[in-house]
């Protein structure tokens, strides 16, 4: 049964299922919009009060930062849930990178919902109606290239099993990360030696300066004069900023 409808959003509740289901028609291009429509969906769960949510984020394209996350725990996921919302399932969108700006906040805030992510509908109105021992583990993942477009952009395609697909969008989003980290780095690197590159894998593998000197047949004021070298090459100030280029340079 269709509850609501506007130029972006359709939201239907479905009584059998005790489900309301989001649709977003349109994607709304301001948060002003966003937070109107939301408005009206929160309205309409603390009438029916359905149990299960189900957001088809298909033609979602508008990015979410940190402000507007806070605004719609308070003004939406709290609300709903305390109004026996139990059940969350997402069906990504079109635009990933989208997404991972909606899948970031429940990962790492400390939300009251905690939904999972899905490829299609039917995968995610079967978890939705069925139990968590549905979801199948993720296995044989395969990353396939098909070739170049007519504009010389590389097309890569993500083949996976059905059911929840968070780890692998997440995963998605961190290579995305991990690229941009040694594209802003690349030059800072190029900049060390082979001894300030083996005195950095060593550090990243939790070794102390004497344990360093010692592996290395130097001696330990020579590794602090590394180690200052290391810091004012790359800007860094932490061993866990070490860790993040040996991990993305993959220095072994």
């Amino acid at each position: 049964m269709k509850i609501y409808e506007s130029e972006f959003l359709q939201i239907q509740f479905e009584r059998e299922n005790q489900c309301v289901v989001q649709f977003w028609k349109k994607s709304p291009e301001d948060y002003s919009t966003l937070k109107k429509e939301f408005e009206a969906y929160t309205r309409l769960y603390l009438k029916h009060k359905p149990s299960n949510a189900l957001w088809i984020q298909k033609n979602f394209q508008l990015p979410m930062d940190h402000e507007i996350h806070q605004w719609i725990e308070k003004n939406v996921n709290i609300p709903c849930v305390e109004n026996g919302n139990k059940k969350v399932a997402f069906v990504v969108g079109m635009d990933v990178l989208v997404h991972l700006s909606v899948m970031s906040y429940f990962e790492e805030a400390n939300s009251v919902i905690h939904p999972l992510h899905f490829a299609t509908e039917t995968e995610a109105r079967q978890w939705l109606n069925g139990s968590e021992n549905d979801i199948k583990a993720e296995t044989d993942i395969k990353i396939l290239f098909e070739g170049v477009d007519q504009e010389g952009n590389s097309i890569i395609k993500i083949k996976r099993p059905a059911g929840d697909i968070t780890n692998t969008i997440l995963s998605f989003g961190n290579l995305i990360e991990e690229n941009n980290f040694i594209k802003a780095n690349i030059s800072k690197f190029s900049k060390l030696t082979m001894r300030e590159k083996e005195v950095m894998i060593l550090f990243a593998k939790g070794l102390r300066h004497q344990e360093v000197a010692d592996k290395l047949f130097i001696s330990v004021q020579t590794i602090k004069t590394h180690w200052k070298n290391i810091k004012t090459k790359l800007e860094i100030k932490s061993l866990v900023d070490v860790i993040k280029y040996v991990s993305a340079f993959e220095m072994k």
